[in-house]
């Protein structure tokens, strides 16, 4: 890598997600996709001609060797992550790695381990750069809303509830989520909990409950989660997908009550109330985009700068960590029990 040079980026994984990663690539400044891969021809060729990428693999073992890489992006199953990440390391090259690092926190642990100081390693956590998480962030730091005494973080979604063409969101979308046995906690609420560490600083978990009402997966798809922040607040995280009536795909509730100003963020609209009042509103898409854009740039501008990354691997091991806390409290999900008519 040449000070100054642009640096060459291959892509492990063209599923789904990986069109959100091809998009913030090509707004990327200082380095661009030269290469990507999928064991699945059809795959690899769709997203290269949507985004005009010239060199197609579908060996990972290949494109690292062949195709002098600076970076890799790997947007593949979280079981594969370790051996990818492992391999780039063989051929030192940087790892952007969507979350999360390894399917359990001792996974990940012994893979930072074996990783040592070879190569840089950051983890695609892209929520805590979305922009109103952003501004809740900002008015923290300048403390707007005085002493902040409670917080909830939810995630209410119907993506398990069958469609009226029988189709279950949830699994068209992530088949492999069916057969899960960690589910809303380790694939979604990661998310919230990485947010609430990133706002607040470091949390720990006091109680944990895990349900499943849908019969078409087997891990968790309810999920409430009491923790405790170094300041003593409460916090809660909570989640469920078999919400009836809210949007598959519905971003996230925030509250935060303050002695001086509450927030309430829903519906991408943020109002902070009380000794004054402001109110922000923005487009859930744009903001979905454009967490991945930052999270790529923050990625490439921390490797040409030297600067350590906001969600390096070492900084996922206390996420994980939170994830595997609620796991060991709350134990297998009850299966939720059919409510029967009271009034027949």
């Amino acid at each position: 890598m040449q000070a100054g040079s642009e640096l060459r980026v291959g892509v492990l994984g063209c599923g789904l997600i990986s069109a959100d990663h091809f998009r913030a690539w090509a707004r990327c400044q200082g380095a661009s996709v030269v290469a990507l891969c999928d064991p699945d021809p059809t795959r690899a060729a769709q997203r290269a001609a949507e985004f005009g990428i010239g060199a197609v693999y579908h060996s990972a073992e290949a494109m690292l060797r062949e195709a002098r890489l600076d970076l890799v992006d790997i947007i593949t199953p979280r079981q594969t992550h370790a051996a990818l990440v492992l391999l780039a390391a063989r051929y030192g090259i940087h790892a952007l790695c969507e979350k999360p690092l390894c399917p359990t926190l001792a996974e990940a642990r012994a893979l930072v381990d074996e990783i040592g100081g070879r190569i840089r390693v950051m983890v695609n956590e892209n929520w805590r750069f979305r922009a109103y998480f952003g501004v809740i962030r900002d008015w923290l730091r300048d403390s707007r809303l005085g002493t902040p005494v409670q917080a909830r973080l939810s995630l209410w979604r119907s993506n398990l509830i069958p469609g009226a063409d029988g189709v279950v969101p949830a699994l068209q979308r992530q088949p492999f989520v069916a057969t899960e046995r960690r589910y809303l906690v380790a694939e979604s609420l990661i998310h919230e909990l990485d947010t609430v560490r990133s706002l607040f600083g470091e949390v720990e978990v006091v109680s944990a409950l895990i349900a499943r009402a849908s019969t078409d997966v087997i891990g968790e798809d309810a999920a409430a989660i009491l923790l405790e922040a170094e300041t003593g607040m409460p916090l809660v995280v909570e989640g469920v997908l078999s919400a009836a009536g809210h949007k598959p795909r519905a971003p996230n509730r925030m509250e935060i009550a303050g002695t001086r100003c509450s927030l309430v963020l829903e519906d991408a609209t943020l109002r902070l109330f009380g000794a004054e009042a402001e109110e922000l509103r923005f487009d859930e898409d744009a903001a979905r985009q454009d967490s991945f854009d930052a999270s790529v740039q923050h990625f490439v501008n921390q490797i040409r700068n030297g600067g350590a990354h906001q969600t390096s691997a070492e900084d996922q091991l206390r996420t994980l960590a939170l994830v595997e806390r609620v796991y060991d409290l709350a134990g297998p999900p009850r299966a939720l029990a059919r409510r029967q008519n009271p009034h027949p």
